[in-house]
């Protein structure tokens, strides 16, 4: 077990900064729309969204940005920086403070930035409070396996404009994790269109933490979600959001990753979970809940260490993660003393 005092500071607090190729991108996606005039970033860390804005001569002085940051080094970086950009608020603050003065108060076009990634273990016990107050006023479950990250999502959606838009470059887990379904539910019935883009490189290569670049707008039209599979930012260059590709949405608790289907595609599998002739896995076998860790120091072996430890008949189970359970004491016994 890694604990919270072993834990890195950059980590505690979630602090892996987007690449400015990305944050470029992401306000380009915006650009034209004459309709923004308030735009947040709630979790600034060393301001590259707000570097993104300046470098696209998107702000004007009829637009205003409140950027927040709750490091308090950063922030004053940041301050001194901009000091001769008066459209530009930068706030010292934690952001779920900042949503619980201002949630009935202001309200922003856009919204964007790349949230905050901190276990429900590394927060202070304040802001365990706050977040379940975020989540449970939309009508959602607080629980211990929620991250940062969700709180803010649903706190920025709460303070979109009635047409607002927002961009957030989240973990890729949104789209089928179980302690996501109830963001899943909410995203889905307070935005009219949500687009999802996907990487098959990681965006981060210093964490092995794939991310989406998710992208949502209020509206009275509902249009749906459409997920696009992209390689890596380079394939952002000539991407137009706005292409038509949507699918409707399911407003239920289900996870995302359906949408990687056409609608024909999810019209076939459909049709065969209703087709008689085909049986389900549970009317001819025992399914079992599994358990991991997550721990690859203890659960991901090389072929050295197998060798070494004499882990060969267990290779199935250990190395790869495939395979019959260990159930005789011995195996069990075996496998323990090679974990301590």
């Amino acid at each position: 077990m890694i604990l919270k005092e072993d834990s890195s500071e950059q980590k505690l607090r979630g602090a892996y900064y987007t690449p400015l190729k990305l944050a470029k991108k992401m306000v380009d996606f915006f650009k034209d729309d004459l309709s923004i005039k308030s735009i947040l970033e709630p979790s600034c860390g060393d301001g590259v969204f707000v570097d993104a804005l300046l470098e696209s001569q998107f702000l004007s002085q009829h637009k205003r940005v409140t950027a927040i940051e709750i490091e308090k080094k950063e922030a004053e970086k940041l301050s001194e920086k901009l000091k001769d950009n008066s459209n530009i608020d930068v706030v010292n603050g934690d952001f779920f403070e900042f949503y619980h003065k201002h949630k009935d108060m202001d309200t922003y076009d856009l919204i964007l930035g790349n949230p905050p990634y901190i276990r429900y273990q590394y927060l202070e016990e304040k802001q365990r409070s706050e977040m379940a107050e975020i989540l449970t006023s939309h009508g959602m479950k607080a629980n211990k396996l929620i991250n940062t990250w969700v709180g803010f999502m649903v706190a920025c959606v709460h303070m979109l404009s009635d047409n607002g838009k927002i961009a957030f470059v989240i973990p890729a887990e949104i789209l089928q994790v179980a302690y996501a379904e109830d963001l899943r539910l909410f995203l889905s019935n307070k935005l009219s269109k949500i687009t999802l883009l996907t990487f098959e490189e990681l965006v981060f290569p210093g964490i092995e933490q794939e991310v989406v670049v998710f992208i949502g707008e209020k509206g009275d039209s509902e249009k749906g979600i459409k997920i696009v599979e992209l390689n890596n930012l380079e394939d952002l260059e000539n991407l137009n959001i706005y292409e038509n590709g949507f699918q409707k949405l399911n407003h239920v608790h289900e996870k995302w990753t359906k949408y990687f289907t056409t609608i024909q595609e999810n019209q076939l599998i459909s049709d065969l979970k209703r087709d008689n002739r085909f049986q389900t896995l549970s009317e001819t076998g025992i399914i079992n809940v599994g358990i991991t860790t997550g721990n690859n120091k203890y659960f991901s072996v090389n072929k050295k260490i197998v060798e070494k430890y004499d882990l060969t008949a267990f290779k199935e189970v250990v190395f790869c993660g495939f395979g019959e359970p260990l159930t005789r004491h011995d195996d069990l016994m075996k496998v323990a003393k090679y974990i301590k």
